[in-house]
């Protein structure tokens, strides 16, 4: 198998177009939001498309699908024999050991892959990435209250210890090894991976990627390891880490996982928050990669019941499907088609400062101008100032800082893509929508003009925390 992905269509490979239709127009119902799909049957592309503005070309965050390529990375360590599933923690750790009780002592690397540590509560990435300090200590202070082994418990905090545990073995960050050992071979794409202040690869999230470079991952582990005749990952390894060998026991309700792959039906599956999914079907010899922002995780029970489902009835659809479904990706976009009311309380160019009143975001200055075809946005807070380019009932394409990591799952960058529009929704109320294309997140942002008054409210479609911020009271201080 050569670097460069073969394209073929459905029909080709043996699946209906219309079965992918079908998926595709459940998840829309649904209100499943996806942003990026890559489909893959015998080794070969039968359906891609992204929903504008999200792009083939732009990384999208895929938070804990990053446990895929931190336990990669731990694989391949244990490809060349360098460490053992038995190896104790403490071994890698020995400034630790001192304090540890009976079961900290007793942890294990497989432990920490299968989510079984004894740990008395989990860790997500919001907890830490604000953490300036050292996230070694932080883990290694939450109390080991239980057996490790005895009792699942999902926590990103093993996954930053895997990731630690394979930098000191390897002398390598888990992205740099990936980078060496995978890519040249798999044909993976640059990515970025978030690093903790002691410079350790985050983990358990921080990794983003296109679609793409998740459905080489998924290809690599539904070929046994192998990439055309080289074999990167040992298959006992991926069978390890599919469950097919030494799968977890499992209590009443607990999930089927093993080393960041789950197991539902003809499915395995691994996964981030709000539906970042990599799919593979060892059975159909198939990978899907989806990109979403989805609260509910749809997609892997919609991929069994409108794809894999009707594959197994063996059912032939004509080829004229293929070319509803081609030209269904062609028209994907989540660009709407707002429009602004005929009155306005702002035409014509002009420039508006405000002056907010104290508020929680800490936001000193704010002002909106408007030319002919857009608005520009501007914000000075406690991080700088910045601005948004939206277009006047149209999208705009470009970069900004704009502060926004209370809505966006605590991620906070200093610089990001964005597409945003602007319309006037009545007189005296003008919309923004503010899409990141690298993200699951989009914003709405309302400006409603009030005697020498305007309100500023935000909100976005989905986040960990809150949903929305206090509104923001400003007073007109010149236009």
């Amino acid at each position: 198998m050569n670097k460069e992905l073969t394209y073929s269509t459905p029909e080709e490979e043996g699946v209906s177009s219309e079965y992918i239709i079908n998926f595709l127009n459940e998840m829309e119902k649904r209100e499943a939001e996806i942003h990026g799909i890559m489909i893959l049957r015998n080794n070969k592309v039968i359906f891609e498309a992204y929903n504008e503005p999200y792009r083939k070309e732009i990384p999208h965050i895929v938070h804990s699908f990053t446990k895929c390529f931190t336990n990669t990375a731990a694989g391949i360590a244990y490809t060349k024999g360098l460490i053992k599933l038995e190896d104790k923690v403490l071994d890698y750790f020995p400034e630790y050991r001192e304090a540890a009780n009976e079961y900290l002592q007793k942890l294990t690397i497989r432990n920490l892959l299968t989510m079984r540590s004894g740990q008395e509560r989990s860790i997500g990435g919001n907890e830490w990435r604000p953490l300036k300090t050292s996230w070694l200590d932080a883990y290694f202070k939450v109390p080991f209250v239980k057996e490790p082994g005895s009792e699942f418990m999902y926590s990103s905090g093993n996954s930053y210890i895997t990731s630690a545990i394979v930098q000191r073995i390897t002398g390598k960050t888990c992205h740099q090894l990936i980078e060496e050992e995978l890519a040249p071979y798999i044909g993976l794409e640059k990515f970025s991976w978030g690093e903790s202040p002691e410079g350790i690869c985050s983990g358990g999230n921080g990794v983003s990627i296109t679609v793409e470079g998740m459905a080489r991952l998924g290809l690599l582990y539904l070929n046994q390891g192998k990439w055309g005749e080289k074999q990167l990952l040992s298959a006992d390894w991926v069978n390890l880490a599919l469950g097919k060998k030494d799968p977890q026991p499992r209590k009443a309700g607990e999930k089927d996982y093993n080393f960041h792959w789950t197991h539902t039906g003809d499915i395995w599956c691994s996964d981030g928050m709000f539906g970042q999914t990599c799919a593979i079907v060892p059975e159909q010899n198939m990978v899907i990669a989806i990109t979403t922002a989805d609260s509910n995780y749809l997609e892997t029970e919609l991929i069994q019941k409108e794809i894999l489902d009707p594959m197994k009835e063996e059912r032939n659809f004509a080829e004229k499907m293929w070319n509803v479904l081609k030209n269904k990706g062609l028209r994907m976009s989540l660009e709407n088609k707002n429009r602004s009311v005929s009155n306005k309380m702002v035409s014509g160019n002009r420039k508006i400062e405000m002056e907010p009143f104290e508020n929680e975001d800490k936001i000193e200055k704010t002002g909106l101008e408007f030319l002919e075809d857009k608005v520009i946005f501007w914000m000075k807070d406690n991080r700088g100032t910045h601005f948004v380019e939206a277009g006047l009932d149209c999208w705009i394409h470009g970069k900004t800082s704009m502060t926004g990591g209370y809505l966006h799952h605590q991620y906070e960058m200093d610089e990001m893509k964005i597409a945003a529009c602007a319309y006037w929704k009545s007189e005296n109320v003008l919309m923004m929508e503010w899409r990141y294309p690298e993200m699951a997140f989009f914003d709405h942002v309302s400006f409603e003009w009030k005697e020498d008054r305007v309100y500023m409210k935000r909100w976005v479609n989905m986040n960990s925390q809150a949903l929305e911020r206090p509104v923001v009271t400003a007073k007109i201080c010149e236009s």
